[in-house]
C-alpha cells in the first residue's frame, strides 16, 4: 500500500468536514432552499433519476455520468478535472448538500467518499452525527453475495444470476469479494433508517427486514398502441443485455438458431451494451422480447419490454420471488433457462394470442410498476422519516 493510500481516507473525511462547517456557517449556503432528500452517487439503470423525480423535494449528484442514459441531473462530477479534484469532488460535494439536505437516498454501493476503504461506513456516521437519515437502495450485484446465491443454487437445483460472475470475473470469487459483500450489509444494517431490496434476487448478508425493490416507469410513456400486432407476419424478436452472460445470451443465440434450423421466419435484433435510446426504438417495433433466464425479477429492461407492448419471455416468477404481487407470472411468460427454445417455439406457433399477452403485460407495469402508483408508495414510506 502506498503512503497516498495510507492517508488517503483521512484526507477525504477532512475535506468533508470542512466542507460541512463551510457551507454551513456560509450567508450564501444558508439562502439556499433546504431540500429533502439527495439521490446518488452512482446511476444503475434511471434509478437515480427516477427516484429524484417522484420526490417533491429532491436534487440528485452523480460522481459520473452513465454511458448508456442521458438524463439531466442536477449535478454530476466534472469528469476532465486532474485525478485529485476529481477524487475531493466527491467529499466536497456531500459536504455542500449536508448543509441543506435532511437525508440521502444512496442507490447502489458506492458513497461520495472512496468507499473502497470501509464500505461507507464513515460516510454513514458522519451523516448521522449530523442528524440525517439514511436510506439505501440496492439494485442487483451491489448487495448480492456469490456465496449465499451459490446455495441457493444447490437448493432450488436452477442457476441464478450469480452463477456465471464469477466464471466471467473471477476475481468476484474471491474470499476478499465476499466480505466486500458483508461490509456493504452491515454497514446498511448499522445506519440505514430504511433499506429497499429484492431479498430473493439480490440475496445478501443483510439481517434487517427490508421494503420491496420497486420500479419506476412513467406513465406517459406506457403505450396504448398496439398495431404492431395486426400485421405479424415477419415476427421481430429482441434482445438486449448490458452483461449477456449473467442474462442468457447464449441460451437466446442456441434457440434463435435452433428455430431458424426449422425453417422458421422471423426479425431477431441482438443489442448488447448499446444506448437507451436505440433500445427503445427496438422496443417499439418488436412483437416478442427475450429478456432474461436467471434472474428472479423483471430489471429495469423487463419493465421497459412490457410497458413497450411487447410479449416478454423471462425467468421472473411471483412463486419464488416474494416482491411480485400475486398474478405477475400471468403478465410474460415464465421461462426458466432449459425452456427457452420450447418457449419460443409455443409463442412462434400462435401469434393470434400475442396481442392479449402484450396487454396483460402493460396492464401490469400500470398497476405494479408506473410512477403514478410507485412513486406515491415511496414518497409516502420518505415522508415519515423527514
Amino acid at each position: 500500500m502506498s503512503v497516498f493510500a495510507g492517508v488517503a481516507p483521512a484526507i477525504q473525511k477532512l475535506a468533508l468536514r470542512a466542507s460541512f462547517f463551510w457551507h454551513s456557517n456560509s450567508v450564501r449556503s444558508a439562502q439556499k432552499n433546504e431540500i429533502d432528500w439527495v439521490v446518488g452517487p452512482f446511476e444503475i439503470a434511471g434509478v437515480v433519476y427516477r427516484i429524484a423525480s417522484v420526490l417533491p423535494s429532491a436534487e440528485s449528484a452523480l460522481l459520473k455520468p452513465h454511458p448508456f442514459y442521458t438524463f439531466r441531473y442536477d449535478w454530476v462530477a466534472q469528469q476532465n478535472r486532474s485525478k485529485i479534484g476529481a477524487w475531493l469532488s466527491g467529499p466536497l460535494k456531500l459536504g455542500e448538500l449536508m448543509a441543506r439536505a435532511k437525508g440521502f437516498v444512496y442507490v447502489s454501493e458506492v458513497g461520495y467518499l472512496d468507499s473502497v476503504y470501509d464500505a461507507r461506513s464513515s460516510e454513514f456516521a458522519f451523516l448521522k452525527r449530523h442528524g440525517k437519515k439514511i436510506v439505501c437502495y440496492f439494485t442487483g450485484s451491489d448487495i448480492r453475495s456469490l456465496r449465499l446465491m451459490a446455495q441457493r443454487e444447490r437448493s432450488t437445483g436452477l442457476p441464478n444470476i450469480a452463477t456465471y460472475i464469477a466464471e466471467t470475473h473471477p476475481s468476484l470469487g474471491t474470499d476478499e469479494y465476499e466480505a466486500s459483500k458483508r461490509a456493504i450489509a452491515m454497514s446498511a444494517d448499522r445506519y440505514a433508517d430504511m433499506v429497499f431490496n429484492a431479498d430473493v434476487d439480490q440475496q445478501g448478508h443483510l439481517t434487517r427486514s427490508s421494503e420491496p425493490y420497486m420500479y419506476f416507469y412513467p406513465d406517459d410513456e406506457i403505450t396504448a398502441d398496439f398495431s404492431k400486432f395486426a400485421d405479424v407476419g415477419r415476427p421481430v424478436i429482441l434482445h438486449a443485455a448490458s452483461s449477456p452472460v449473467i442474462k442468457g445470451t447464449q441460451l437466446v443465440r442456441a434457440a434463435i438458431e435452433e428455430l431458424r434450423a426449422e425453417g422458421r421466419q422471423f426479425e431477431y435484433i441482438e443489442l448488447l451494451r448499446q444506448p437507451h435510446a436505440e433500445v427503445r426504438e427496438a422496443l417499439s417495433r418488436a412483437h416478442i422480447v427475450l429478456n432474461h433466464f436467471y434472474g428472479e425479477t423483471p430489471a429495469v429492461f423487463g419493465i421497459e419490454s412490457l410497458a413497450a407492448g411487447c410479449v416478454v419471455m423471462m425467468r421472473a416468477d411471483e412463486h419464488t420471488e416474494p416482491i411480485l404481487p400475486a398474478g405477475s407470472s400471468s403478465a410474460w411468460v415464465v421461462t426458466r433457462h432449459f425452456e427457452v427454445t420450447q418457449n419460443l417455439r409455443t409463442l412462434l406457433d400462435d401469434p393470434d394470442s400475442w396481442e392479449k399477452r402484450a396487454r396483460a403485460g402493460v396492464e401490469w407495469v400500470r398497476a405494479n410498476a408506473s410512477i403514478g402508483v410507485t412513486g406515491a408508495i415511496l414518497r409516502e414510506k420518505l415522508m415519515h422519516l423527514v
